[in-house]
C-alpha cells in the first residue's frame, strides 16, 4: 500500500522528522500534535519537517499528505501544446488522491481505526447485540441492562425494606420483653439473639441496595461512551465518504477531459456523454495527440519530424514536406551557385588569388548596370586583368589600379567610354595630400588658390596682362576693404594713388617692405 503519512512520538528534545510520501505542493503536507492540525514548523528540505519547538515527551505526531482536488494542476485548450510534464501532474494529482482516500477508508467489509471517529452528532444505526466488553452497544442492550439493574436495585431496596420493618417489629418485641421484667432470662436472651440478627440482616440489605444503585450508574455511563462512540464513527464514516466522492469527481472530470488512446475520432466521451472543445486523446493509428475544437478533432501538436510536416509546392520548390523543401532551398543558395529563374551565377576559383564568374557554365560576355551602362569583349578583359578597387569607409572613398604600374585616374565620362576628362596622381608622392574645396563658388575671373596648407579659395588674378601675348600692364584696385597681411620676408607694390578704407588694416611684418608708386 503506498505510504500517505509517517508517525512520530516526541521526546522533547527532537525538532527534525522526516516523512516518505512523494507530494505536488508543499502546502498539502499537514502535520498534527494530539490530534490538533498545527503550523509551528518550517521545511528544513524537501523530506523533513523542522518544529519550532520539541514536541513534548510522548506527544503523538502525525506527518501526512491531504492532495488539493478543487482544481486540475493543468487545463489545456484547444490549439494549445500538450506537455508530459503536465499531464503526469495531473494522473499524480488524482493518484494521491485515490492513495489518500483508500488509506484513510473504512472499508465496508471490515477494518480497524487509527485515530478517534467523531460522528459529528449522528447516529450509528443498525449494530448488532454486543458479545464482548468493548463491544459497542445498542440503545436497546442498553435499556435493557439498565432496566435489569433497576429491578434487582428496587428488589434489593425491599429487602432491605422487609429487613428494616423485621428489624422494627423485633426490638419493639425486646423492649416489651424488658418491660417485662418477670420474663425467663432464656427468653430475653432469645429475643436479644433475634434483635442481633435482625440487625445483622438489615446492614446486609443496606449494602447490597447500595452495590446495585453503584452498578446502575456504571452502566449507565457504559450507554453513554458507546452512544459517544457510536456518534464519532458515524461523522468519520460520513467525511471518508465525502473525501471518496470527491476524489472520485475528479478523477471522473479527468476522465472526461482526457479520453485515453483510441485508433480513431470518438463522437462522445468516456461516459456516452456529447464531446466538449478542450477534450483529448491519443491517436493509435497516426501517433499523435488530438484535440477537439468543438466541432473537429484536430492535432494537438506538430511531430518533431519534418519529413512529416507537409508543404504545398511554391515557386521553384516542388517539394511535398518541409525537410524536402528545406534541401531544396539549400541547394539553390549554396554558397558558390545563385539561381534566378533559369539561370545560374557560378563563382569558381581561379587561383593565383583570382576568381571567375560563369553563367550556366559560360564565360561572362556581356554586363549592363540598372543605368543602362553595358561592358562587352574588352572592357570586361580589362575589368578582369586590372581590377579597379574601391574602398569605403568613415574617412573617405580611395580609387586605386590593383595589380597595375600606371598611377591612378579619376575620370568623368562623357557620351561615350571614350571620351571623359580627369585627373590622375603624380609619378612619385612623399606623402598624403587632401585638398580641402571652398564651400560656396567664385565670381568671374576668379581661380582657386592655395594657401600653401592644403586649403584652397578662390581668389582674382590681378590687373591685365597686355594685348595679344604681351605682358606689361599690371592692375590693382584704389581701396583696400579688407584686413591684409604681407607675407614674411615678402615686398608688395601697389599702384597708386590707394585708399585703406575706416576699420582695414594692412600689416607689413619686419624685414618686408610695401612700396606705393
Amino acid at each position: 500500500m503506498a505510504i500517505t503519512q509517517n508517525t512520530y512520538t516526541g521526546n522533547g528534545s527532537t525538532v527534525l522528522y522526516s516523512f516518505t510520501f512523494p507530494y505536488l505542493d508543499s502546502s498539502e503536507v499537514l502535520v498534527t500534535l494530539n490530534g490538533t492540525l498545527t503550523t509551528a514548523y518550517t521545511f528544513a528540505n524537501a523530506t523533513t519537517i523542522q518544529f519550532n519547538t520539541a514536541p513534548a515527551n510522548g506527544a503523538a505526531i502525525r506527518i501526512y499528505r491531504e492532495t488539493n482536488v478543487d482544481a486540475l494542476q493543468a487545463t489545456f485548450f484547444a490549439g494549445s501544446s500538450i506537455r508530459a510534464q503536465d499531464l503526469n501532474d495531473n494522473f499524480l494529482q488524482s493518484n494521491y488522491s485515490v492513495q489518500e482516500v483508500k488509506a484513510r477508508f473504512l472499508d465496508r467489509t471490515g477494518g480497524t481505526m487509527s485515530g478517534q471517529l467523531d460522528m459529528g452528532n449522528n447516529k450509528i444505526v443498525n449494530l448488532a447485540t454486543p458479545t464482548n466488553n468493548a463491544d459497542a452497544s445498542t440503545k436497546a442492550y442498553v435499556d435493557s441492562q439498565v432496566g435489569a439493574v433497576s429491578a434487582s436495585a428496587t428488589a434489593a431496596a425491599a429487602s432491605a425494606a422487609a429487613a428494616s420493618t423485621s428489624a422494627t417489629n423485633s426490638a419493639n418485641s425486646a423492649t416489651a420483653s424488658a418491660n417485662s421484667a418477670t420474663a425467663s432470662a432464656t427468653s430475653a436472651a432469645a429475643s436479644l439473639a433475634s434483635e442481633t440478627a435482625a440487625a445483622a440482616s438489615a446492614s446486609s440489605a443496606s449494602t447490597s441496595a447500595s452495590n446495585a444503585s453503584t452498578s446502575a450508574s456504571n452502566a449507565s455511563t457504559s450507554a453513554s461512551n458507546a452512544s459517544t462512540s457510536a456518534t464519532s464513527a458515524s461523522n468519520s464514516a460520513t467525511s471518508a465518504a465525502s473525501s471518496a466522492a470527491s476524489a472520485l469527481a475528479a478523477f471522473d472530470s479527468f476522465d472526461d477531459r482526457y479520453l485515453g488512446a483510441k485508433a480513431s475520432d470518438p463522437i462522445v466521451d468516456n461516459d456516452g456523454d456529447p464531446l466538449n472543445a478542450g477534450d483529448l486523446y491519443y491517436n493509435t493509428t497516426s501517433s499523435v495527440m488530438k484535440v477537439y475544437t468543438g466541432s473537429v478533432w484536430v492535432v494537438a501538436y506538430v511531430p518533431g519530424d519534418a519529413a512529416n510536416i507537409s508543404f504545398t509546392p511554391y515557386g521553384t520548390i516542388a517539394a511535398t514536406n518541409v525537410q524536402a523543401a528545406i534541401q531544396e532551398v539549400v541547394d539553390e543558395i549554396a554558397p558558390d551557385k545563385i539561381s534566378e529563374g533559369n539561370s545560374s551565377v557560378e563563382v569558381i576559383d581561379a587561383g593565383a588569388g583570382k576568381i571567375q564568374f560563369t553563367v550556366d557554365g559560360n564565360a561572362i560576355s556581356e554586363i549592363t548596370t540598372a543605368g543602362g551602362y553595358r561592358a562587352t569583349g574588352s572592357d570586361i578583359t580589362r575589368l578582369s586583368s586590372n581590377v579597379m578597387v574601391s574602398q569605403l569607409n568613415g574617412t573617405g572613398i580611395t580609387l586605386g589600379v590593383y595589380g597595375g604600374t600606371s598611377k591612378s585616374e579619376l575620370r568623368f565620362l562623357g557620351n561615350t567610354v571614350a571620351d571623359w576628362v580627369g585627373f590622375k596622381a603624380p609619378a612619385s608622392l612623399s606623402s598624403a595630400i587632401i585638398w580641402t574645396l571652398p564651400n560656396t563658388d567664385g565670381t568671374s575671373g576668379q581661380a582657386l588658390t592655395t594657401n600653401g596648407s592644403q586649403t584652397l579659395s578662390w581668389a582674382t588674378i590681378a590687373g591685365a596682362v597686355g594685348g595679344g601675348a604681351d605682358k606689361v600692364f599690371y592692375e590693382n584696385d584704389q581701396a583696400i576693404t579688407t584686413n591684409y597681411t604681407i607675407s614674411t620676408n615678402k615686398n608688395a607694390m601697389t599702384a597708386g594713388p590707394v585708399t585703406i578704407n575706416a576699420g582695414a588694416t594692412v600689416t607689413v611684418p619686419s624685414g618686408s617692405t610695401w612700396v606705393v608708386v
